[in-house]
């Protein structure tokens, strides 16, 4: 899949990464439409904030669900969701 990727401050790159699996039952795996970079991103970015380098960026999001734990039981496959920054990992 691809993502954007801070490397160091003022570097920031479109790169091909892993696809995500469910590694716990709660996990859900979501197909983005859209992701926003939004002013916390910045602050590592502008270098005003440490960064453990390469990081994703991109932490608030909506698209279509693909995939679920075992445990989850408010989405299911094919619902389309918005996510705040306090569930993404």
């Amino acid at each position: 899949m691809l993502a954007t990727v801070l490397h160091k401050p003022g570097d920031i790159r479109c790169e091909e990464v892993a696809d995500p699996k469910i590694l716990r039952p709660t996990d859900a795996i979501i197909k983005l439409s859209a992701s926003c970079i939004c002013g916390s991103d910045l602050w590592p970015y502008r270098g005003l904030q440490p960064v453990d380098a390469p990081q994703h960026m991109g932490h608030e999001y909506c698209g279509i669900v693909v995939e679920v734990g075992a445990e989850v039981r408010n989405v299911r496959p094919g619902q389309f969701v918005v996510g705040s920054f306090c569930l993404s990992d």
